[in-house]
């Protein structure tokens, strides 16, 4: 879900024109749908596969989700982000980015720094298992998993001497679209 955000952004960035006008209404809740649903199918794979005993392909199963988290959407996200990101530090209009852009890019950090460890840690379990690195890499991914939240509220909360507002208002400010 986090590629597909940066991706529509980065849409919405470099033709937003087309992005107000011509994309399609329901475009953003069905791609995510689909995206829910392969994750859902490739978690059942994996417990079918893994957990159940059926351990002849777990091998397979584990090294393509690999390979797709690390070669196909970490690059898709890092290069959506960084088009972002350049369009913004170029654009003579605009002297500081929108809340939402600093979230996505705060959000794609903390799932490089947080998130790809343990996708790194899989795919070296297949030459040698380390148990406290892969701990260490689970305690990372957990991490990634709930520190979203808290940069929702801080980025919403920015400018403010103090934390005055309630953690609504704060989400309000961010996800609210100038």
């Amino acid at each position: 879900l986090l590629m597909a955000i940066s991706v529509e952004r980065c849409l919405g960035v470099l033709w937003p024109f087309w992005c107000r006008c011509h994309r399609p209404k329901l475009l953003s809740a069905a791609i995510c749908s689909l995206l829910w649903a392969l994750a859902c199918v490739l978690a059942g794979l994996v417990y079918f596969i893994c957990d159940l005993g059926h351990s002849g392909h777990c091998q397979l199963v584990l090294g393509t989700l690999c390979f797709l988290n690390f070669c196909f959407v970490t690059p898709i996200m890092v290069l959506s982000n960084v088009i972002i990101f350049l369009k913004l530090r170029r654009s003579s209009w605009q002297h500081h980015p929108a809340r939402l852009y600093i979230v996505i890019v705060l959000s794609v950090l903390f799932f490089l720094l947080f998130g790809i460890p343990l996708t790194v840690q899989i795919f070296l379990n297949f030459f040698i298992y380390i148990n406290l690195v892969f701990e260490i890499c689970l305690l990372l991914a957990s991490l990634n998993s709930s520190v979203d939240p808290v940069i929702y509220v801080l980025v919403g909360s920015f400018g403010k001497s103090r934390f005055r507002r309630s953690v609504k208002v704060a989400l309000q400010r961010v996800f609210e679209d100038r």
